[in-house]
């Protein structure tokens, strides 16, 4: 598959909450949507330019939306260091702060979505944060990591995770889904915790889920 960036993108930085110094790529689009993307582990290469968040990334440009990929601090260019996903909920926070201010206001449509160790750095913001109306989570390493701070979200969820998941056991996905306040939007492929030759199938997953978080109606 090939992942066309928008002639738009821009680098920009902005401060996390906690005033680290981070870079991103903010693509402007419709002002009353936007996303912010959060890539997966930083320790194992993860960073804005992984396949997969720009996949997502084009899913969301392609509905219109705002979107802004960055790196967690201690990545390419942002300040700081690695605290295994601790800290970094304040590089999330920052992220939706600088949205909000270049779009003049809190857009009507706000996601939050991350692949793997960004799906729960992203998820405990979106779980907490009253400017997020919707969540999509990207292979979420439930294996890894304890998501029951999703039990008590209000907004939209959208999961997407793969049926070959080494992280993701589907038990554990179940039981998360099931404890939710709110039925999710999931869709699950015949893939493995990195997409690997199915990120077609990934594009297609995520325009359905993008659709469903904007309120429109979509097969899971």
């Amino acid at each position: 598959m090939r992942i066309r960036l928008s002639r738009n993108a821009r680098l920009v930085r902005f401060p996390a909450s906690d005033a680290v110094q981070l870079e991103g790529r903010l693509t402007p689009a419709e002002r009353d949507r936007a996303v912010v993307l959060c890539h997966p582990h930083p320790l194992y290469g993860g960073s804005m330019l992984t396949p997969v968040i720009m996949t997502a990334e084009q899913a969301f440009q392609d509905a219109g939306y705002t979107t802004l990929a960055f790196n967690f601090r201690g990545v390419g260019g942002s300040e700081g260091s690695h605290d295994e996903g601790r800290a970094e909920v304040a590089d999330v926070a920052g992220a939706l702060d600088f949205l909000q201010e270049a779009l003049g206001g809190i857009p009507s449509t706000q996601v939050v979505a991350g692949y793997s160790f960004g799906s729960m750095v992203g998820g405990r913001l979106a779980a907490t944060d009253p400017r997020v109306s919707g969540y999509l989570a990207i292979a979420p390493p439930l294996n890894r990591y304890d998501f029951a701070f999703l039990r008590t979200a209000s907004c939209r969820i959208a999961v997407i995770a793969g049926s070959r998941d080494d992280f993701c056991d589907p038990d554990r996905l179940e039981r998360l889904i099931t404890a939710l306040l709110a039925p999710p939007w999931v869709r699950l492929l015949d893939t493995d915790h990195f997409f690997q030759g199915t990120l077609e199938d990934l594009a297609a997953a995520c325009r359905d889920a993008v659709r469903w978080l904007h309120g429109e109606t979509t097969r899971t």
